[in-house]
C-alpha cells in the first residue's frame, strides 16, 4: 500500500544548507523507489485554518520503503542539513489510490481487526526488527548477483535488505510457514519469491543459493539443528550462512524489567513465555547447536541494537496486540495492572521526549560451506 511523505516547509533559515540538501535529495528518493508528486506550488484554503507554506509530497510503494529511505545512510546527512536550514513539519500517510484494489482492501480492513501479522509489521518491525536487516545481510556478505534465501522471513525485513544488495542481477526467496506473514510481505515487493514452507524442509535442491540467512526465527524452529542443517544443504560450496538471535535477556534491561514484572504479577508461566525469544542468547550454546547441525567453524558476534517505542503505553500495548507474546495470555484487567506497574518500572528508560529506548543486542552466527 502506498505511503506518502508529506513535508510542509514553513521557513528557510539557512539558504546554503537547503541548497546542499536539494542538490542531493532527489537521487536518494529515486534510489529507494520514491517519486515526487508535489513540489511547492500555490495552495488555496477552502476549509479550516491550516495553510501549508511550501508543501512537498513524495510517494513510496509502502511504509517499509518510506522508512528505509528516511532512515537510510544516504538521506541521514541530507536530513540533518534540512533540519538545520529550515523549519518544517513532516508526516507519513498510509493510503491507496481511490478505486484501486488496494483501496478496496484497505476499506474492508478498516471495518475489521488487523491480522496478527499486520500488527507485528506495523508495531514490532519499526520498534525492534527493521534495524537488523542490513546488519545480517552484511554479515552474510551478500553482493550483486547473489541468490539468497531468507528463512522464517516473516513480513520481509531481511529479504528486502538482501534485495537491495543483490540488485537486479540477483534473486531473493523468502520462506515462512505463516501465510498471514507472507500476505503482508507480498505487498512490499513483487521481485522477491515468497514461499510458504518450514525451515526443517526447505523446498529447494542442494546447492541452490549463495547465501542463507535468518533473523529472530531460529529460537522458534520446531527442530533447530534440522533447520540449520537444511540451510547448509541448500548453500552452494563457498556459500555463506548468517543467522541472528536475541542476546540473553540480561543484556536487554528494558525487557528484563518487563519479565520481572510479569513474574511478580502473574507467575512464572507467563514470564517464561515472554522470555522465550531470548532462549538462544549464549554464544557457546549457539556453537554447540551449529556443531550438531554439521556446521563447522561457526563464528558468533554480538551486535548492538536498540528498542524504541513512542511511550511506555505503546510498548505494553504492542505486547498486548501480538498473539505471539502476551496477547494470548493476559486479559484486559491483567494488562491494565501491567501498564500501571510498567509506568513505574520502565521510567529509567524514558527519554526526554517521553519515548522509551533501551539496548537489545543480538548474536549473529556466521559460517561458510566448505
Amino acid at each position: 500500500m502506498s505511503t506518502y511523505c508529506f513535508f510542509d516547509v514553513r521557513e528557510i533559515t539557512d539558504q546554503a544548507k537547503v541548497g546542499q540538501y536539494l542538490a542531493g535529495v532527489f537521487a536518494t528518493v529515486e534510489q529507494y523507489g520514491g517519486r515526487y508528486l508535489v513540489l511547492g506550488g500555490k495552495s488555496d484554503l477552502v476549509e479550516g485554518d491550516w495553510q501549508p507554506v511550501y508543501p512537498v509530497i513524495v510517494e513510496f510503494a509502502d511504509g517499509e520503503h518510506a522508512q528505509r529511505w528516511y532512515s537510510s545512510p544516504e538521506y541521514e546527512p541530507l536530513k540533518a542539513l534540512r533540519v538545520a536550514g529550515a523549519r518544517s513539519n513532516a508526516v507519513f500517510l498510509e493510503g491507496a489510490t481511490p478505486g484501486s484494489v488496494d483501496a478496496a482492501v484497505q476499506t474492508h480492513r478498516g471495518k475489521t481487526s488487523k491480522t496478527p501479522a499486520e500488527i507485528y509489521d506495523s508495531l514490532f518491525v519499526p520498534a525492534l526488527f527493521r534495524q537488523w536487516g542490513p546488519i545480517v545481510a552484511a554479515e552474510a556478505r551478500i553482493g550483486k548477483g547473489d541468490r539468497v534465501i531468507d528463512i522464517a522471513c516473516g513480513t520481509g525485513v531481511l529479504a528486502l535488505a538482501a534485495l537491495d544488495r543483490v540488485r537486479a542481477e540477483g534473486k531473493v526467496v523468502g520462506l515462512d510457514p505463516n501465510p498471514d506473514m507472507l500476505c503482508v510481505a507480498r505487498r512490499k515487493s513483487t521481485r522477491i519469491d515468497w514461499r510458504e514452507g518450514r525451515a526443517e524442509q526447505i523446498p529447494f535442491p542442494d546447492e541452490s543459493f549463495d547465501a542463507a540467512v535468518s533473523q529472530f526465527g531460529l529460537m522458534f524452529f520446531e527442530d533447530r539443528a534440522a533447520g540449520l542443517r537444511e540451510m547448509l544443504r541448500v548453500l552452494k560450496t563457498g556459500g555463506r550462512l548468517a543467522v541472528a538471535v536475541c542476546d540473553s535477556l540480561d543484556q536487554s534491561p528494558g525487557y528484563a524489567a518487563v519479565a520481572t514484572m510479569l513474574e511478580r504479577l502473574f507467575g512464572s508461566d507467563v514470564a517464561n513465555a515472554f522470555r522465550a525469544p531470548f532462549a538462544l542468547g549464549n554464544a557457546e550454546l549457539l556453537r554447540s547447536l551449529c556443531a550438531k547441525a554439521g556446521i563447522e567453524r561457526a563464528e558468533v558476534k554480538r551486535h548492538r541494537g536498540t528498542v524504541r517505542f513512542a511511550s511506555i503505553e505503546s510498548l505494553i500495548s504492542t505486547e498486548r496486540a501480538c498473539i505471539w507474546t502476551l496477547g494470548g495470555l493476559l486479559d484486559n484487567e491483567q494488562f491494565k495492572r501491567l501498564l500501571e506497574e510498567a509506568e513505574r518500572a520502565l521510567m529509567p528508560f524514558v527519554t526526554a521526549v517521553g519515548a522509551v529506548a533501551f539496548d537489545m543486542p543480538a548474536l549473529v552466527v556466521t559460517a561458510s560451506k566448505d
